[in-house]
């Protein structure tokens, strides 16, 4: 990993991923040629160049449910949104949705948005389907309590190739505050058997990366935590603090930016949907893409359909000049206010 990479924040996003380069280590089991067009075209929309006929990635929430309650996410807090199996995501309506996907040109999937998708023991049928069907990159965020030795070798012969382990700690003590009910030194074990496995196994899959959400709680840990990784995983993901729309509760000083970002133009809506498990369609991944609901999911075609619809290119039109705050939502999001 070159953590010296000069392009690890890109001006269209929140989130510093050192060691992005790993990225063309997949070209290896996906093909050159179409892993350098699905590169360049996601490139070309991380900075608001182009825009595809139908998304490049597609995030869907199989199900609606975690299994911490951390302060800075909404999926914790009381809310309406169902949680039961009864509201997880068909297998029968994924197919519809990866098929018509890959002939339309979807390039990538992730397997979850607010969620922790380890909880499916089904899981592993919806990443091997995407697979086979021709979908080049497939990943998932994670906390990593889950992530046992059974579930590791499944990861690496299902097709996954990649994984996010939200982390955000140095130690047991900050990790608590910040991720309640989990376990710090089980999910340290989890990561590294995982980086053992795949060391043992030859294999390139699935690329690790861990994530650090700053806030005034653990921002002291910041170098300690990039020390500690860049010699065990492929990438480390900085990500900026976003309060959240509800939350279970506030966390102890958490930094507010509260401040016009000037010029900056968010990428989200040039590359990428989300679908969450109530089968609204969103045009970003962070907490606050549920209050920009721009359709509902009635098929697999009705992606496109919102896609291309007026909502997303006055969306698009908004950011790519720099005018993100005279979105409220947008604002919120981006202010982190």
């Amino acid at each position: 990993m070159d953590i010296n990479d000069k392009n690890i924040l890109r001006s269209t996003e929140l989130t510093a991923v050192l060691g992005r380069t790993e990225f063309n280590k997949l070209a290896k089991i996906r093909g050159e040629k179409d892993w350098e067009n699905y590169r360049e075209l996601y490139d070309d929309a991380s900075n608001l160049k182009t825009v595809t006929n139908f998304p490049l990635q597609l995030d869907i929430e199989l199900n609606a449910s975690c299994n911490l309650k951390c302060p800075m996410c909404p999926i914790s807090a009381e809310s309406p949104k169902g949680k039961g199996k009864s509201t997880w995501f068909s297998f029968d309506l994924y197919k519809e949705i990866i098929d018509t996907g890959v002939r339309e040109g979807l390039k990538a999937i992730k397997l979850n948005y607010i969620n922790e998708p380890l909880i499916r023991s089904d899981l592993f049928k919806f990443i091997e389907y995407a697979n086979n069907a021709g979908v080049l990159d497939i990943y998932l965020s994670t906390n990593g309590l889950l992530m046992d030795n059974d579930i590791s070798l499944k990861m690496i012969k299902s097709g996954l190739t990649r994984i996010q382990i939200s982390l955000d700690a140095t130690s047991s003590e900050v990790y608590d505050i910040l991720r309640p009910g989990g376990d710090f030194s089980k999910t340290i074990r989890n990561i590294n058997s995982l980086i053992s496995l795949k060391e043992e196994l030859k294999s390139i899959t699935p690329l690790i990366r861990v994530n650090f959400v700053k806030t005034e709680t653990n921002l002291h840990q910041v170098e300690d935590f990039i020390s500690y990784w860049k010699n065990k995983v492929d990438m480390i993901g900085i990500q900026e603090f976003i309060n959240p729309p509800i939350s279970s509760e506030k966390i102890s000083g958490a930094p507010s930016r509260n401040i016009k970002k000037e010029g900056f133009k968010c990428s989200f809506p040039f590359k990428q949907l989300v679908i969450n498990n109530e089968k609204d369609i969103l045009p970003c991944c962070t907490f606050w893409g549920e209050y920009l609901k721009i359709g509902k999911l009635k098929s697999a075609d009705s992606i496109k359909e919102v896609w291309n619809s007026k909502e997303m290119k006055n969306l698009r039109e908004l950011h790519s000049h720099g005018k993100y705050y005279e979105n409220p939502i947008c604002k919120k999001c981006v202010e982190s206010s």
